[in-house]
């Protein structure tokens, strides 16, 4: 036997062979079992599942102590630890993560009724041995170095000179440089308890502005609330988002509603999945929520990986957003050609701000409270030239959150979802902090 290191073994505890738990009754009769998740917490600690109230469980909490044995599924080789009992937690990201395992493994075994995860078991590692074989197996063949291709993609990160910029680079990197096809970003509306889509690559539609409930987001939105990643490496209907969304408006009959809505990107399948927070200043601000229709297509090395670039992420969202909302160059000079054909009709919702362009849904909310107000100013005043600045001082307005109102995120939206939609209307930048309407048919506003 080697001794190695839980961060070298934590490719083991993927699921794809079940662990083995062996644990000791008070007067020292063993018991084996078969468990159905093993959660690598840190380079000390490891979390197992508890769903039932069995013999194990009365050996766990009488002596403290168990052995664990783990197999490599491409190797052959196995790793024994000796644990030795913390706690059980019943909720938090230890549990939430624990729980998103759980559900894609029962979806797989056709066991969804009964594997229920009642806690997730802590334990420190107290020793771990790996079991030498004569002839051991190749490895698997990664398919990309992942940390090179986060460092490279990191570098260009650091590089971006605006927030538009700043998407392209990272949905589009993380397809050349991670070999990830399938990416959505989600961005957190706090007072509407929703998330938004930003940008995404690998659909047959951006989806950008689709909304979801929190409670309905899946993946995303437990690693928005609980600020951790969070992987499940089979399909699972527990996680499919768009499902849950869809489901509800139908039993309250809203079918004609739900055609108005921007369509959720998304695989119709996936097979799976992993979310990670974009956290700033102590908070989270979205997710990136990446997909694959192959079983356990991510490892814990893209966790890490996704961490680090989210987390460069946030912080560059934050940095760019506040030098445009704080700072202003002059205009960029353009000539404004006079609006022709027949006139559009724009529809404003004050209840919701959603709007509406000849009875075809355009967005809601933050943006479409600023697109009511920029269209307003251009109808009424002939108004085109904007500037980051005056949306601010028209917070009330707008009816933007106290405490990150990511209004320049917002304007972004905006102009994406404009730009992907295709005239009447369009946003141009005109230079840092300033924007331009640029209005190519007549409008006439309801």
């Amino acid at each position: 036997m080697t001794t190695i290191t839980l961060r070298e073994a934590r490719r083991m505890l993927e699921g794809v062979i079940p662990p083995v738990m062996c644990s000791v009754s008070a007067d020292g009769v063993p018991h084996v079992n078969y468990l159905s998740q093993a959660e690598y917490v840190d380079d000390r600690h490891i979390a197992l599942t508890f769903q039932f109230f069995n013999r194990s469980r009365q050996n766990v909490l009488a002596t403290g102590r168990v052995a664990l044995g783990v197999d490599d599924p491409y190797t052959g080789s196995s790793v024994v630890m000796q644990l030795r009992y913390l706690r059980t937690e019943t909720s938090g990201p230890i549990f939430e993560r624990l729980r998103a395992k759980l559900a894609g493994i029962a979806a797989q075994t056709g066991m969804e009724k009964v594997f229920k995860l009642q806690g997730a078991d802590l334990y420190e590692v107290l020793e771990l041995q790996r079991v030498d074989l004569d002839h051991p197996l190749p490895g698997l063949q990664p398919r990309c170095d992942v940390a090179a291709g986060a460092r490279t993609l990191g570098q260009q990160i650091a590089e971006c000179a605006d927030m538009a910029a700043l998407l392209e680079t990272t949905m589009d990197g993380l397809q050349r440089h991670l070999r990830i096809r399938h990416a959505i970003l989600w961005m957190l509306d706090e007072r509407a308890g929703s998330l938004y889509t930003l940008a995404s690559r690998g659909y047959a539609t951006s989806g950008v502005g689709a909304e979801m409930a929190l409670a309905d987001s899946g993946l995303a939105g437990v690693a928005v609330r609980e600020g951790v990643p969070i992987r499940i490496g089979h399909m699972s209907q527990a996680y499919a988002y768009g499902m849950a969304t869809r489901e509800r408006a139908r039993e309250a009959g809203l079918g004609d509603a739900m055609r108005r809505e921007i369509p959720l990107p998304g695989l119709a399948a996936p097979r799976s999945q992993l979310a990670v927070p974009l956290r700033a200043r102590g908070r989270s601000v979205g997710a990136l929520l990446v997909e694959s229709d192959s079983d356990q297509f991510f490892s814990y090395d893209d966790e890490d990986a996704l961490a680090l670039l989210c987390g460069q992420l946030a912080a560059a969202l934050a940095t760019l957003q506040a030098q445009e909302m704080d700072t202003e160059s002059a205009a960029v000079a353009a000539p404004a050609a006079a609006p022709s054909g027949p006139a559009h009709r724009v529809r404003h919702y004050a209840r919701d701000d959603s709007v509406f362009i000849d009875d075809e849904y355009l967005i809601k909310g933050v943006a479409g409270a600023i697109f009511w107000k920029l269209v307003r100013e251009f109808v009424h005043h002939g108004r085109s030239e904007f500037s980051t600045r005056e949306l601010r001082l028209a917070a009330e307005e707008l009816r933007l959150p106290e405490v990150q109102d990511n209004l320049g995120v917002r304007l972004l939206l905006l102009e994406r979802r404009l730009a992907e939609r295709g005239g009447p209307v369009l946003i141009d930048r005109a230079g840092r902090g300033r924007f331009r309407l640029r209005v190519q048919q007549a409008l006439t506003l309801a």
